[in-house]
Parts: C-alpha cells; structure tokens; sequence
C-alpha cells in the first residue's frame, strides 16, 4: 500500500514539472534559460513577439500602483505533428513560461 502510494505522488508530479522543460532535439531548455540559450538549442521559432507590460504591486494602502514595465516575448514552436506546439514566455531574456497546445 505504501508503495502504491508513492507511485501515486510520484506520478502526480509529473505534469508539474513537464511545464518547466522543452526537448529540442537532444537538448533541453527550461524556465529561467535565456533568450540566446533557447535560440541556441531549439532555433528561430515560427512566430514571435514582443510587447512591453506594466508591472503592478500593492502599496501600504492596499492600493494597485504600476511600479515599472517589463519586455515580453512570446515565441511559439511548431514541433511536428507527433508533439504538441510550444509557447514560451519570456521576461526581460528570461524564460519564465512554457506552454504546450493541446
């Protein structure tokens, strides 16, 4: 029983992490890689773009204020017809999301 429990969580765990990881070919590329290391390992992806966003934080009040903006990237792979596609996001050069389509 312990052990099937284990499994279990084990199991459970796995999605969790997949998000955080692409395969590109043999490589590997995961949130907090760079722009460059992304580009390095996977390539020009098919579509890409960029838009600058607010940042956002409470003050003391509870009040919403912009504190600043950040540059976004957002890139998508086509990766075949046996993988799901790829979003990445990234912030400032840094990859902080990957998605895949269903």
């Amino acid at each position: 029983m312990k052990t099937l429990l284990s499994l279990f969580l084990l199991l459970a765990a796995v999605p969790a992490l997949a998000d955080d990881n692409l395969r590109c070919g043999n490589l590997l590329v995961q949130v907090g890689d760079s722009t460059s290391r992304v580009l390095e390992r996977c390539g020009t992806p098919q579509a890409r773009s960029t838009s600058i966003e607010p940042v956002f934080a409470t003050n003391r009040r509870g009040e919403t204020d912009q504190v600043g903006s950040v540059e976004v990237q957002r890139w998508n792979y086509d990766r075949g017809s046996n993988q799901f596609a790829a979003r990445l996001r990234f912030e400032d050069g840094e990859l902080r999301r990957i998605d895949f389509d269903d």
